[in-house]
């Protein structure tokens, strides 16, 4: 109980300072005074004392006001140039179709060589043009552009007689390349169809009507001469096939680059010139990559195959330090042809001895697949009908014959098509042409192969300079 009244007393001593409080009002701004409890250790006492905050002085508002701003500006200078050099850095370009991107104004020219247009159409003349285009492992010449984007192919893909006075849907070419077609890859994604010129015209007079719609064909003479002719890109120094026919014979481009019309000679044996295949790359593919340039052609697809069977045709591939062309892709394999010829001749005879023996002894042979050897026939008693079968055989290694893609690049090799049936054969001259020779003579020799399809690659990309690398 004592204790209870002794701290009933010492309440009592509270005292309170300054009891009054202070209120001050300057239009909206109420300043609420604090208390702060002193405990006085001497008397143990407590006291409650009442402190005035004091207001902020103009000068030091505005100061303070200032300061903040001048914050907020640096803040919002530095976070410009961060974000400014971020998106430099890491510049995202507006997708656009390739289309778009070829024909945009500023490549448009109007003299020397060049990209020229006329009422909407697009269409490339001259010699120095930027106009290569890469697609499914092969390089292509940009022709035209209206709707869709008119490619030709760099080179000849191999050789063939035109036909027999027909008319090209029935011509020897037309069959080739409808099958041809297929080695290009997803065609029905990337190629659109168009019309293919199939009437006798007047090169002179170019006026073309009758069309068979598909997605490949050949070049024009009226686009030959739209891009120069002999002054053109289109002037690869080889022989090839136009589509263009009159009531006789049908034109070609000659070594110089004219056009000639003449497809058999006096004694009625027909010509074999080149094909280089035209297509129709959709206008609607978008831009992926490149300028044009041979360095740096217009890419349309992106591909980046882990193994050999997921390639394309027309890629090129390193091989016991030698560089194959892939010109056949299937469930059993890849077939590849050797770039060049080899630099030892044989006789035609002793040839396929040679390649199957002393040639793949170093290869493994677990990674080869043993291939069908077919030995045709070529001449006009058989309507030139490449595809008519001698003999076959299953070896590993096989020799080109005519009809199969890549035939043309080499000379003086020998082919697996016989011309008589007998004694004499067919071999590639220097020109690319074709030639007959007997069987006991010699020439060069260009082997293919067929690997197994699951072999890994691991480097390359697939072009002539950067072949692909196998593991």
């Amino acid at each position: 109980m004592e204790d209870i009244k002794e701290r009933r007393k010492k309440r009592k001593n509270y005292h309170i300072e300054n009891d009054e409080i202070e209120v001050i009002t300057d239009d909206v701004e109420v300043i609420t005074d604090e208390i702060e409890i002193i405990t006085d250790e001497e008397d143990d006492n407590c006291k409650i004392i009442k402190k005035k905050k004091s207001k902020l002085k103009k000068g030091e508002k505005i100061f303070i006001v200032f300061n903040v701003l001048i914050i907020l500006a640096i803040i919002a200078y530095y976070g410009y140039r961060t974000l400014y050099y971020y998106k430099r850095e890491h510049k995202v370009e507006e997708k656009i179709t390739l289309k778009e991107k070829i024909t945009n104004i500023k490549n448009v020219t109007y003299k020397n060589d060049g990209l020229y247009e006329k009422d909407n159409y697009f269409y490339f003349k001259g010699k120095d043009v930027n106009n290569y285009l890469y697609y499914s492992g092969r390089l292509f010449r940009i022709i035209s552009i209206d709707n869709d984007i008119k490619v030709i192919e760099e080179n000849v893909v191999t050789n063939l007689v035109y036909g027999l006075n027909e008319t090209y849907d029935k011509s020897l070419i037309h069959s080739w390349l409808v099958d041809y077609l297929e080695s290009y890859k997803d065609y029905e994604m990337y190629l659109s169809k168009k019309g293919w010129c199939n009437q006798t015209v007047d090169i002179n007079n170019y006026d073309c009507k009758e069309n068979i719609n598909d997605y490949i064909g050949l070049i024009a003479t009226k686009e030959y001469l739209d891009a120069g002719g002999v002054d053109s890109y289109l002037n690869n120094g080889s022989y090839y096939w136009t589509i263009n026919y009159d009531d006789d014979n049908a034109y070609f481009i000659n070594s110089t680059g004219n056009i000639n019309n003449y497809i058999k000679d006096d004694n009625d044996n027909y010509f074999s010139y080149g094909i280089r295949p035209v297509t129709v790359i959709s206008g609607e593919l978008l831009y992926i990559k490149g300028d044009g340039s041979k360095d740096s052609p217009y890419i349309v697809e992106e591909i980046a195959p882990s193994i050999l069977n997921n390639s394309s045709v027309g890629s090129f591939c390193l091989y016991h330090d030698m560089k194959y062309r892939i010109m056949n892709i299937d469930e059993d394999g890849v077939s590849m042809i050797l770039n060049d010829n080899l630099e030892i001749e044989k006789k035609y005879d002793d040839a396929i001895k040679y390649l199957n023996k002393e040639f793949i002894k170093d290869f493994n042979k677990d990674e080869l697949v043993k291939q069908e050897a077919i030995i045709n026939v070529y001449n006009q008693d058989n309507k030139y009908d490449y595809k008519e079968k001698v003999k076959s055989e299953s070896m590993y290694v096989i020799m080109p014959k005519i009809g199969d893609l890549f035939v043309n690049n080499g000379d003086n090799y020998w082919l697996n098509t016989l011309s008589d049936k007998k004694i004499n054969t067919y071999y590639i001259m220097d020109d690319g042409m074709l030639f007959g020779d007997l069987k006991n003579k010699v020439h060069a020799i260009k082997p293919i192969i067929k690997l197994k399809g699951d072999l890994i690659i691991k480097s390359g990309l697939g072009t002539l300079d950067v072949p692909y690398v196998l593991e």
